[in-house]
């Protein structure tokens, strides 16, 4: 995946070719040669069932994972935009810091950005649209798998009535974390000019029992914080997908299957004979939805 810059992309229209052809080896890039010096042993060879297996420990996966933390998933479920849209479009939307994109496969792009904010600021949004093509937006894990949707959300969180000495941004993200990963506050909270209540987005995990009161101990005083949660999406159980549960899901049977949408002829992927875009000194339009 390559870095963005400020040059504009290549046109597109210079070579053409499926997402195959997009996605294979180009014979003009620089492969990359093994220095068995330089090489940092990891992994545990053992055999299992007739089949050999390489285990990594979770120290070792965090390692790797750790380039990856701040990278998204983007699933179109309809159609998937020429990728000279995917490109403008996150061009329009501008982000603070370099990123850049990737096919996963034919439905999925990989979003690697750099900055927190800017990671924030994708992800909340949940869905938009790149060249008129809604697009979901999911957190990357290890596990990821495009057939199914890591139970993670961010979701606001609202604390009527917070001690007003607790509006400390190193309190707020203490009480948080026991909900879930603390990612921001709003305006009126950081400002505290609303001291009525602090509102915190939480990285949810959608599996959880959710946490509906915290009891805070300070002096001598024991304050029994609540906690109301905001438009949190269900979870399915069933097919592992975001936006509806086990009772509502027509995969296993509880609901019926909902009509096709009336699909528009999906866009030709033609663009030049490279998997990463660079994403700035496009222009375009992105727009939530």
């Amino acid at each position: 995946m390559a870095a963005s810059g400020s040059s504009p992309p290549e046109n597109p229209t210079q070579k053409h070719g499926s997402y195959a052809n997009v996605t294979a080896s180009s014979s003009h890039q620089s492969n990359l040669p093994f220095n068995p010096k330089k090489i940092v042993p990891i992994g545990t060879y053992k055999e299992k069932d007739g089949q050999q297996v390489l285990g990594f420990s979770s120290l070792e996966n965090d390692r790797l994972a750790e380039t990856w933390k701040l990278t998204l998933i983007g699933k179109f479920s309809f159609a998937i935009p020429h990728p000279k849209g995917i490109a403008s479009g996150f061009s329009a939307l501008n982000l603070k810091g370099p990123f850049s994109w990737s096919f996963a496969n034919p439905s999925h792009i990989i979003i690697k950005l750099h900055l927190e904010e800017d990671f924030n600021k994708l992800w909340m949004g949940t869905i938009w649209s790149l060249g008129d093509c809604p697009m979901r937006v999911f957190k990357w894990t290890p596990s990821f798998n495009p057939r199914l949707e890591a139970p993670l959300a961010p979701v606001w969180i609202r604390l009527p009535g917070l001690p007003i000495h607790f509006f400390d941004h190193n309190a707020l993200f203490a009480i948080n974390k026991i909900i879930g990963t603390p990612l921001q506050v709003d305006s009126l909270t950081a400002s505290r000019s609303r001291l009525s209540m602090a509102r915190v987005c939480v990285e949810l995990d959608l599996l959880k029992e959710r946490i509906e009161e915290i009891i805070l101990e300070f002096d001598d005083t024991t304050h029994a914080q609540k906690i109301i949660y905001e438009r949190t999406p269900d979870y399915c159980t069933f097919c592992k997908h975001i936006g509806h549960s086990f009772a509502g899901c027509y995969m296993n049977g509880n609901k019926n299957r909902p009509p096709p949408p009336n699909r528009r002829p999906p866009p030709i992927v033609e663009f030049a004979g490279r998997e990463s875009q660079d994403l700035k000194g496009s222009s375009g339009n992105i727009r939530e939805v």
